[in-house]
């Protein structure tokens, strides 16, 4: 008979045995991918790093690979379930117990129970940013540290909590950005920027549509979020902080959005300090909080699960560029943060600073690796903490509702445009909003409602988010001192829906019966009603069957076939299918990217036409009208400019880039003269905010500037200590409704302004007609300025132009002294855009 000590000892035996063989079936990542991941030099790209994953899927039973979707590029998403084997073979009944409790439809009783049997969820997910490239390179490591490790730590992890990592969030932008860098590296071009968006659509504002949910890859991260995981730690990887930091952690700047619920952001101060204590154990320097990266904006990935009772983590790490390491002397290092806080001297935020040494994408993995086990060791030890605290934020939030002030909000089936309004409605839905519609007439707030009436209760689960997104923001006035100027915001200032997309919704304060069901759908059918900004998308399809499509001199939009024959005779303009060209720089703008995208949303063919087509000439006999997205006169005309060295980077200009020749300069004085023999030729260009410069100051037209907008700075800087400012809000406009780019509007409208133009008209009101003509299609209010945000300086444009039609020789240059398009947000101002397009191809009758 064996001896106790002999049978522990051949246990032990057989369960190293078995952890060998279980790790040597595990590939490590320099075994798939030829080099360690964050070698310098070195990235893996899309197709590597899903191939990595699907081998681990393949070779343990602690993952499983989920595809969720696809990218705009038609990539598949992936999510990796990781965990202890017993977890994943459960994993439906932990979803449906983790979404009863964060819907708060749980008994107290029965969700004590549930968050105790429960299991924490947490979202780490890298690379939406792509040419930040090592959180997307640090995801293979992650997956295979779970995978693998054997101590306790791990075994605890995995016990605990269940692991969504998305390896990559931006497909298509990683491969275009690996591949861009492998074609570099090694060349005096190694650390070009790359000359295109990295996203299709919209480069690094992908971060900026949680809200809207424009993008694909954001609508199916949201429905993993809201409609199916709920999970209680959301972690979104990024680069840079402010330098010389390594890494930022929360507690975040402030200020603090008054609808995030208090509980939310402790918790998220509570990670922070979990995160920032492993970093002082372990030794690594130059951790960073309290910096830059507020809570008050509702649009990011990171921010958007505040108001769902959810914890949004961020981090910064350090970044020199691409792959490529450096080494950084301590003169090298400022001083001080913006904010005053110094660089070289312990603080509360900044506890050990980094003295400087060599940084390359290796060391911010390894800084990345310790933000996620501090992440997941704290989720592990308090598991139904984090279950229970959704629950609890959710009956908060249904609780509050019930009381009103606001009980609902009401949407009648009569709006201005309607199907903006169900769009509106469709979009909130999708990010968990609850969404009734009334079965028959009622009575609320001292109104009369049909059948059919919308209605958003205030007593759901996400109440914050619904009345975060429904009612104006109001920047709050936080000073340096008692006398220094207003700080900042980190993006915009503000958002509410109803107003960017032309909504009217009432809010219901008190209590009232109605009989609702649940709204499943949200309609919108086929118009030609020109207030509907789905009529164009009717008008694009109507002549694209050649059908003929007129519109009558106040806007009636007439179909033949469709309109009274002699309605139909009578119109004052036929229209014709837009020959569309939109000017793609070779300095990845944003701002053009997302008109791509509105106009790919209303079907409108179009050309994207670079430098080389403007040197070229020709370009009145190929297109009707020419698109400027916002972007200053300088960069249009002269882009990079060859042999330049540039700095890049947020907060310093500590990588120097030397851009390839055939992606330098920009349309030149010879593209400019084509251009403006364009419009004399009778093309239209259309241009916005920034890139009026253009046009006012080269052609030149009678119109004076009378403001520049605000120099950008770092996020959280100070604005201009005196003068016009406006960080990104909602402004009231009025809208000469009579003008052809004005049709469909409302003569009151609001327009998101970010920046901003205004002009005064230098003709003589007789002289003021002909080929010098210029238009007034809308001017600022003339008070009242504000409906959301902030502003400063509001007087110097009260009552000015915003919005100007100006002839020039044969043809007009439309003045958008904001962008109309913003991000694909504001639709209540798209038709100004689709008018514009259409006048331009339209034959006057």
């Amino acid at each position: 008979m064996l001896s106790l000590t002999t049978m522990w000892r051949r246990c032990l035996l057989w369960v190293l045995l078995a952890v060998a063989v279980v790790s040597a079936a595990v590939p490590t990542p320099r075994e798939h991918f030829g080099f360690t991941p964050g070698d310098d030099y070195k990235l893996a790209d899309y197709t590597e790093l899903t191939g990595y994953f699907q081998k681990l899927a393949k070779s343990s039973d602690r993952i499983r690979l989920v595809e969720f979707g696809k990218s705009t590029l038609g990539k598949p998403m992936y999510i990796a379930f990781i965990s202890a084997p017993e977890n994943l073979k459960r994993l439906d009944h932990f979803k449906a117990l983790n979404r009863k409790l964060a819907l708060g439809e749980a008994t107290p009783e029965e969700a004590r129970k549930l968050a105790a049997e429960g299991k924490a969820i947490v979202w780490i997910d890298s690379g939406l940013h792509a040419s930040e490239v090592a959180p997307s390179q640090h995801s293979p490591e992650l997956a295979y540290k779970m995978l693998t490790d054997e101590g306790d730590e791990a075994q605890r992890i995995r016990q605990n909590v269940i692991l969504m990592q998305v390896p990559c969030i931006n497909p298509d932008g990683l491969d275009w950005i690996a591949h861009w860098y492998r074609k570099n590296v090694g060349t005096p071009y190694e650390l070009a920027p790359l000359p295109w968006l990295y996203h299709k659509y919209a480069g690094h504002d992908n971060n900026r549509d949680w809200f809207m949910l424009n993008l694909e890859e954001t609508r199916h991260v949201t429905r993993q979020f809201y409609q199916e995981w709920f999970p209680h730690i959301i972690y979104n990887q990024h680069q840079s902080p402010a330098f010389p930091a390594r890494i930022f952690v929360p507690p975040n700047a402030e200020p603090l959005n008054p609808n995030i619920p208090p509980a939310v952001m402790e918790g998220v101060s509570l990670i922070g300090a979990a995160m920032r204590e492993r970093f002082a154990r372990e030794g690594k320097a130059g951790v960073l909080s309290y910096h830059g990266y507020d809570s008050w904006w509702n649009g990011g990935l990171r921010t958007t699960p505040y108001f769902h009772n959810m914890h949004g983590i961020l981090t910064e790490t350090a970044l020199h560029s691409y792959a490529t390491p450096r080494t950084y002397a301590l003169s090298d290092l400022p001083d001080r943060f913006a904010n005053g806080i110094p660089t070289k001297e312990p603080t509360m935020f900044y506890a050990i600073p980094w003295m400087g040494g060599k940084w390359g994408t290796r060391d911010a993995i390894e800084y990345m690796l310790t933000a996620d086990m501090a992440i997941l060791d704290l989720a592990a030890s308090r598991s139904p903490h984090f279950l229970w605290k959704a629950y609890e934020g959710a009956r908060t939030a249904i609780e509050a509702g019930k009381r009103g002030k606001p009980f609902a909000y009401v949407l009648s089936p009569t709006q201005w445009d309607l199907s903006s309004a169900m769009d509106m409605l469709r979009r909130m839905n999708l990010a968990g909003v609850a969404v009734r519609r009334a079965q028959l007439p009622f009575r609320a707030g001292n109104k009369e409602y049909p059948e059919g009436t919308f209605v958003l209760p205030a007593a759901q689960p996400f109440r914050p988010y619904l009345v975060d997104l429904l009612e104006a923001q109001k920047y709050p006035e936080l000073k340096q001192g008692t006398t220094g100027p207003t700080k900042r915001p980190y993006d915009i200032a503000g958002w509410t829906l109803t107003m960017q997309m032309n909504v009217q919704m009432d809010r219901i304060e008190e209590p009232f019966d109605a009989k609702l069901e649940t709204a499943a759908s949200f309609p919108a059918p086929e118009t030609l009603d020109h207030r509907e900004n789905a009529s164009f998308v009717t008008t694009g399809a109507l002549l694209a069957k050649n059908a003929k499509v007129r519109w009558a001199s106040d806007g009636e939009v007439l179909a033949e076939g469709r309109a009274p024959a002699d309605k139909f005779g009578r119109a004052a303009w036929e229209l014709s299918t837009p020959r569309v060209a939109l000017y793609e720089p070779w300095t990845a703008n944003m701002d053009t990217g997302w008109t791509q995208y509105v106009l790919d949303q209303y079907k409108i063919a179009h050309t994207l036409i670079n430098n080389g087509d403007f040197h070229k000439g020709g370009l009145r006999a190929r297109f009707d009208s020419i698109i400027l997205a916002s972007q200053t006169a300088s960069s249009i005309l002269h882009g990079a400019r060859p042999g330049e060295q540039s700095g890049r980077g947020r907060y310093s200009a500590e990588a120097i880039s030397l851009q390839r020749p055939e992606y330098t300069g920009g349309i030149g004085v010879t593209g400019l003269g084509h251009l403006e023999s364009f419009v004399r030729e009778g093309g239209t260009l259309i241009t916005f905010d920034a890139s009026t410069e253009l046009p006012v100051q080269f052609f030149p037209l009678p119109v004076r500037p009378l403001l520049r907008a605000a120099a950008e700075g770092p996020a959280g800087s100070e604005p201009p200590s005196s003068g016009y400012y406006c960080p990104g809000s909602l402004l009231r406009i009025n809208v000469d409704t009579a003008h052809p780019l004005a049709f469909g509007m409302p003569k009151d409208a609001i327009a998101f302004s970010s920046g901003g133009q205004a002009w005064d008209i230098t003709l003589v009101k007789e002289h003021n007609t002909g080929e010098r003509e210029v238009r007034s299609v809308a001017r600022y209010a003339t008070s009242n300025l504000l409906a959301s945000g902030w502003v400063s300086g509001e007087s110097a444009v009260l009552g000015k132009h915003i919005l100007l039609d100006a002839r020039h020789g044969k043809g007009r240059v439309v003045l958008f002294g904001f962008r109309p398009q913003f991000r694909a947000q504001p639709a209540g101002t798209f038709k100004f855009l689709l008018n514009a397009i259409y006048v331009a191809s339209a034959k006057s009758l």
